[in-house]
């Protein structure tokens, strides 16, 4: 995962950078924000190999993450909306850049795209998956393949399709959030969580990204097959002693038959 960050919604305090090890969330002066591990820990946040953590203090209550409560430990991804004491936060991906490359027609690929699923993780389509085995017209419009409605939702608000082995989110009507960066378009990986509007939340599943530089090759056709090898004579796989022993054992044979004549 790239760098992560956490907002402070109400701007009082600078973005707090999610280093490895542990961060410690208490009550400050300007609100809900960074503390001293010895002083009065509200929420802590543990970024390790695992990802990132989030453990609320014993007696903390009314902690959310999208909404849901929290009571005790919480995992969390970029994009997560956290509610705790009366505050915002927001963690994001620091460095996430994903702009689109020039406008050409993806390459359909359906048996690839059926492995492509939007999870509804928020909002009306919690827990269903839509595939992306086709394109997704996203919107509040009665036609739209994925239906949603509220503030800010265009009747045509963006649209959603797999292609060169990628998904891709385009023609956005407005700022939507992938990771908790607001785009209106961007190359979509696997395990990205994507926000419409206030409620709406989705997480893309799919196949890994390529890793850079390697290429999708094509299975080879009879033309790049190598030559097969020359046929032998059926003497060539034969060792010597035997052979010698055949024939002279055809000659006995035949020297017995005229012999005998």
């Amino acid at each position: 995962m790239n760098d992560l960050h956490l907002r402070f919604c109400d701007g009082r305090q600078p973005d707090l950078a999610l280093e490895p090890g542990v961060h410690a969330l208490g009550r400050t002066p300007a609100g809900l924000g960074p503390v001293e591990a010895d002083a009065q820990v509200l929420l802590q946040l543990c970024n390790d190999r695992r990802g990132i953590w989030m453990t609320v203090n014993e007696g903390m209550r009314g902690v959310h993450v999208n909404g849901r409560p929290v009571q005790q430990v919480a995992m969390l991804r970029a994009g997560d909306s956290i509610h705790a004491d009366g505050s915002e936060l927001l963690l994001y991906a620091a460095n996430d850049d994903r702009v689109l490359p020039p406008s050409t027609p993806p390459v359909r690929d359906p048996a690839g795209n059926l492995r492509m699923v939007l999870r509804g993780v928020g909002g009306p389509y919690h827990g269903r998956c839509i595939s992306l085995d086709r394109p997704r017209r996203v919107g509040s419009a009665a036609a739209a393949d994925l239906r949603i409605e509220g503030a800010g939702i265009a009747a045509e608000h963006a649209l959603l399709e797999a292609g060169n082995g990628q998904a891709l989110l385009r023609h956005a009507a407005a700022e939507v959030l992938v990771n908790g960066r607001p785009v209106r378009q961007a190359i979509l990986h696997s395990g990205d969580q994507i926000v419409f509007g206030v409620q709406h939340r989705f997480v893309l599943e799919g196949p890994p990204p390529p890793a850079p530089g390697t290429a999708t090759t094509a299975a080879p056709s009879e033309a790049d097959a190598p030559p097969a090898p020359p046929r032998r004579r059926w003497t060539q796989g034969v060792p010597w002693l035997l052979l010698a022993a055949l024939l002279l054992a055809a000659a006995l044979t035949a020297l017995l038959v005229f012999g005998a004549r």
